[in-house]
C-alpha cells in the first residue's frame, strides 16, 4: 500500500493557524444591517418612494431617552428598479408606519411604493 493512500477516507487534520477564518463561524442571522445613506424623516415628508426593507427595535439615543427598546429603521429607494447604491434609510418611531411595514412583510409584498405623510410629530404612509 502506498503511504499516500488513505484507506479510512478520513481527511487529514488541518492545523489551527490561529485565525478567525479557521473557526468557520456562521453569520448571525439575527444581526442584520441596511445599506444606504441616512436621511431624516422630516426631509422626505410628502415624497413618494419604494420601501424595500426595515429593521425593528434598533437602539438609538432617542429611544433611550423615551425609554423604548428602539426605533424602526426603514430602507427606501427612489424607484423600484433603483440599484442598492441609491438606497437611503431613515429612523421612525411611528407605530402607524411600523404596523404597515409588518403587514407588508406578512404578505411578502416588498418592495412597495408609498408616500410619507406627516403632521406635527405624527407620520404615516399612504
Amino acid at each position: 500500500m502506498n503511504m499516500n493512500d488513505n484507506p479510512t477516507n478520513v481527511s487529514p487534520q488541518v492545523e489551527d493557524d490561529g485565525s478567525l477564518a479557521f473557526l468557520n463561524i456562521p453569520r448571525d442571522e439575527n444581526s442584520r444591517s441596511l445599506q444606504g445613506e441616512e436621511t431624516k424623516q422630516t426631509r422626505i415628508v410628502n415624497t413618494t418612494f419604494w420601501v424595500f426593507d426595515f429593521l425593528e427595535d434598533v437602539p438609538t439615543r432617542f429611544s433611550k431617552v423615551k425609554g423604548t427598546t428602539g426605533q424602526t429603521l426603514v430602507q427606501i429607494r427612489p424607484e423600484r428598479n433603483s440599484p442598492e447604491s441609491e438606497a437611503k434609510k431613515f429612523f421612525t418611531g411611528s407605530q402607524e408606519i411600523l404596523y404597515v411595514l409588518r403587514e407588508i412583510k406578512k404578505l411578502g409584498k416588498f418592495p412597495r411604493k408609498v408616500t410619507l405623510r406627516g403632521n406635527g410629530n405624527r407620520y404615516w404612509f399612504e
